[in-house]
């Protein structure tokens, strides 16, 4: 961060935290919120700049205009990456030269990211650009070059991802049944299906994903199978898998997945019990919320939000000092998701986090919740 400017914006948070002074709602925290991202998008640790490039997404597009620019032109690809899926979630992907030049750039995770972006705008001046991708050396970029004019509404057919799927290799298998399950493709279902079989579990992981994807309620049975799966991200995505395809069939063997041994399948086993109605499956959650592991803690917080908004500000709280700072940023996008204008003090309190991803993150939820704020007061 710029150390000159660092103090002052640092006392600019103080004075909005202070007893007695007057703060103007909306437009003030949405000021806020993008002066402190536009400066943690200059430190010197690619780790806070990518926070930050990922956090801009929450505030859209309006006034983010130079910060992106400043995020899209980082010299790490990893926050080259986030600044451009920020982009696409703001829906400026194809309006924005650096992210369709992105689509040529030297890292093929950047390549990636931009082709996902590019197809998902609908927008079809970009077609020359993911056109030309379709000749890159890097199989995964051709194919969500393929994906991308599939939803660029262009004539394709489903053979290239089947190819794909029996490729020699896992990367390109699962990448494969990846974009298979998003597209939901039905005829898709039988190559899915098989990927549970595969001898990489990576490989199986990305078909159980992709089966809730598809939407097939044809697939129960084999998702109930895969919950046995010796590995547990298999199982974990199965899980969740289940959840997502409201699989009710499925309730008493995903009451016997909240015992697993892992608990991040326990969690998604939870989770997708949450949605299927199962509420005292919420206890499972609140939990994993106290584990030992920081990454499941964080895990609980987010599960909850999604599948239990209503008691999911009481986790998000119970959560907000925890000593690991991923699950502090995930208290805080709990918070910013389903707290509305009641998780502002929290927002503005977390903006002086002793950790700089945190406080990215509370930038960005606080500037979405005032953004809402000045919608909803304009209509």
């Amino acid at each position: 961060m710029n150390r000159i400017a660092a103090p002052a914006l640092a006392l600019s948070v103080w004075l909005l935290l202070l007893p007695g002074v007057p703060v103007s709602a909306a437009d003030d925290d949405f000021r806020l919120s993008l002066e402190v991202l536009t400066h943690l998008l200059t430190h010197d640790q690619e780790l806070v700049r990518g926070a930050a490039a990922a956090a801009l997404a929450e505030l859209g597009p309006s006034g983010t205009h130079a910060a992106l620019t400043t995020a899209l032109r980082d010299p790490s690809p990893r926050v080259r990456t986030f600044a451009i899926q920020s982009a696409g979630r703001m829906g400026r992907a194809a309006a924005i030269p650096a992210v369709r030049a992105a689509a040529g750039d030297p890292d093929s995770n950047v390549r990636i990211a931009a082709l996902s972006a590019l197809g998902l705008s609908r927008d079809p001046s970009v077609l020359g650009e993911v056109r030309k991708a379709l000749h890159d050396k890097e199989p995964i970029v051709q194919l969500v070059a393929h994906e991308a004019l599939v939803r660029l509404k262009q004539p394709q057919s489903a053979q290239p991802f089947l190819a794909a799927a029996r490729d020699f290799s896992p990367a390109v298998r699962g990448a494969a049944m990846g974009i298979l399950g998003r597209l939901k493709d039905p005829s898709a279902l039988a190559v899915l299906t098989l990927g549970l079989h595969d001898p990489d579990p990576s490989v199986r992981s990305f078909a159980a994903g992709a089966l809730g994807d598809l939407g097939a309620a044809s697939a129960v049975t084999a998702l109930v199978d895969a919950l046995s799966d010796q590995d547990p991200y298999v199982r974990n995505f199965a899980a969740g898998s289940l959840g997502r395809l409201n699989a009710k069939v499925a309730i008493p063997a995903l009451w016997e997945a909240v015992k697993d041994s892992d608990s991040l399948v326990r969690l998604a086993a939870a989770e997708s019990l949450v949605r299927l109605g199962e509420g005292e499956a919420a206890l499972a959650i609140r939990e994993l919320a106290r584990d030992p592991e920081y990454g499941v803690r964080s895990a609980a917080v987010g599960a909850m939000a999604r599948s239990d908004p209503s008691r999911a500000m009481a986790l998000a709280l119970a959560a907000f000092d925890d000593p690991a700072p991923r699950v502090r940023v995930a208290s805080v996008q709990a918070l910013g998701r389903v707290g509305g204008r009641t998780a502002v003090p929290y927002l503005r309190r977390a903006l002086l986090d002793k950790d700089l991803t945190v406080r990215a993150f509370a930038a960005g939820h606080l500037g979405a919740v005032a953004a809402d704020r000045k919608h909803k007061k304009g209509n």
